[in-house]
């Protein structure tokens, strides 16, 4: 994935770990198309990143979350650190489609939904792969995107089946 990233695309890679303002990682977010995606008629854009904070945690496994309890944007040190540019990115956007979800009152932690099925991760992967072929992801790039540790080949598919839905379902 060599994809070069437009300035509203590259996160600040020096901050310290703590809580930082959302702006800070992505400076530009106001100028990126994933805002058509995140934004809804209860909870405009900039509302949202203004009062987003992003919590830079040491950690050694994991990628990007949200705590409720925050409530933040919580990214682990080592990802923010030295994960793929395009990925973390993509992430950052997932994670703030889920602070927003959060926000407006939906369960993001549905345990009873398996992951793969639940709408809010479906939205949430939504605008990451939307966001992800726009700047150039191939299909191969798209199904690296979307495999994580925790989750079997049928499940990574069955996801990708479910975003695609979601996509056509909610076309902008």
């Amino acid at each position: 994935m060599g994809i070069e990233l437009p300035e509203y695309a590259r996160v600040v890679r020096n901050l310290p770990n703590g809580d930082h303002p959302y702006r800070k990682l992505l400076p530009r977010i106001d100028q990126s198309p994933v805002r058509r995606r995140i934004e809804t008629p209860k909870t405009p854009f900039v509302e949202l990143v203004d009062g987003a904070i992003v919590r830079i945690k040491k950690r050694e496994r994991g990628y990007c979350y949200v705590d409720v309890a925050v409530p933040a944007v919580t990214v682990t040190e080592h990802y923010y650190q030295r994960g793929n540019d395009l990925d973390l990115y993509l992430d950052l956007a997932h994670e703030l489609t889920h602070l927003r979800q959060h926000l407006e009152g939906e369960n993001i932690w549905d345990h009873d939904t398996p992951y793969v099925d639940r709408s809010t991760e479906i939205e949430g992967y939504a605008v990451a792969v939307e966001e992800g072929r726009r700047l150039g992801m191939t299909e191969a790039d798209v199904m690296n995107h979307l495999s994580n540790p925790w989750m079997s080949e049928e499940e990574v598919a069955r996801l990708r089946k479910n975003v695609e839905e979601f996509l056509v379902g909610h076309p902008l």
